[in-house]
């Protein structure tokens, strides 16, 4: 495989004007809704909608995808990314109704949700001619670029309004429309298709409900981390009712994203030699461990020194589990089935945000901020209890 760095570069702006347009949106979408007169409650169906919505979209777009070879991935995603910044003008220059809002900001997320796979599977698109693009690092500096974006937001919106954020959909999303289209094999070079010969696995594939009752403990292992991984999503989901309730800002919310963000990379950076001197159910233990000590210390927050405190933990929870994960499914599973088991890790992180953006806008509207703090934190014991007497070293 040989490297060319132009193309390296503009993969990595791909990557980086993704993740800021998606920090803009998700990350800043109860900002928004809320200055729209939108209540928690409110808030949160409309998140677990455009999650809905995107776990039915995203197999449907890569199905068609894959059955249209023909058809080039970067138009599919050009096309994607014209529709949003169509919609979020209408969105930032029209005034609507509560429900014009929210019906245009379900549309928005879940639509750039739904493309989220394919700028995962660009990076392989020239794979056929040898050609090997650093997945890796651009993944990296898209999480850099969540960072600083969630950072200069947060100031941007307490200077202004939240009412432009919006504009900021429109240029992020405009950026990765010109990066995507100029995604291309240089002209000059000579490019020669290599054929690939795969053999047919004589492993036969197992059905959901097999799959299920062959690893009954790994399924186990997934509800437990169900029940944490929604202490995390409320408390993602609902970050500046957090802030707020502790007298901070959306400024002080950018720069709490910001330091968790960052921290993320190096973790996600140096896994494969840690994993190389640590067993990896034990770093799923601990990566668990560390999810509910930052889920605890949130709750006992009563100022912005804790709650970056907790923050700073986001290095050895969700950085550490989610490659964990990856490593831990691939050497419990069979062969034949490790798709199905990285697919079920994913299935289940995307509910948990279902159940979390649903219940927790309700939840905060019926008992309060530190009431819901409190039931995350205890549901994020227990399936922390669960994901422990259910990993097994590997």
């Amino acid at each position: 495989m040989k490297k060319i760095r132009s193309l390296d570069l503009k993969y990595a702006g791909s990557q980086v004007f993704y993740f800021a347009a998606f920090c803009s949106m998700m990350g800043y979408a109860s900002v928004f809704l809320l200055d729209k007169g939108c209540t928690n409650s409110e808030i949160g169906i409309a998140l677990a909608i455009s999650n809905i919505i995107a776990v039915f979209t995203q197999p449907v777009l890569a199905s068609f995808v894959d059955n249209h070879q023909n058809i080039e991935m970067r138009n599919v995603i050009s096309i994607i990314a014209l529709i949003v910044i169509v919609l979020s003008a209408v969105l930032y220059l029209i005034p609507g109704s509560t429900l014009f809002v929210l019906f245009l900001v379900v549309t928005i997320f879940a639509i750039m949700s739904t493309i989220m796979p394919l700028m995962n599977s660009l990076a392989f698109v020239f794979e056929k001619y040898g050609i090997e693009i650093n997945y890796g690092l651009a993944r990296g500096l898209g999480s850099v670029a969540y960072a600083f974006a969630s950072m200069v937001l947060g100031y941007v919106v307490e200077s202004f309004s939240p009412g432009i954020l919006p504009l900021f959909y429109i240029i992020f999303t405009a950026l990765l429309f010109v990066v995507v289209r100029l995604f291309v094999l240089p002209k000059t070079g000579h490019y020669e298709i290599i054929e690939e010969h795969q053999k047919k696995d004589d492993v036969q594939q197992l059905s959901f409900g097999k799959f299920c009752m062959k690893y009954k403990k790994f399924i186990i292992f997934l509800l437990g981390f169900v029940l944490v991984y929604f202490a995390h999503t409320i408390i993602n989901n609902f970050f500046i009712q957090v802030i707020t309730n502790i007298g901070g800002t959306s400024s002080d919310m950018g720069n709490a994203v910001f330091v968790a963000a960052m921290l993320e990379l190096p973790t996600m950076a140096l896994f494969s030699k840690l994993s190389e001197k640590i067993n990896c159910g034990t770093l799923i233990k601990f990566s668990i461990i560390m999810f509910v000590a930052k889920h605890t210390i949130t709750y006992f927050a009563t100022n912005m020194i804790m709650i970056y405190i907790a923050q700073i933990l986001q290095m050895f929870a969700y950085a550490l589990f989610i490659p964990a994960s990856v490593y831990y499914v691939n050497q419990k599973v069979a062969v034949a089935d490790r798709v199905k088991g990285q697919s079920l890790v994913t299935m289940s992180m995307t509910l948990s945000g279902v159940f979390a953006s649903f219940c927790g806008g309700i939840l905060l509207d019926a008992i309060g901020v530190h009431e819901v703090l409190l039931v995350s934190a205890i549901l994020s014991v227990v399936g922390a209890i669960i994901v422990c007497a259910t990993t097994e070293n590997v």
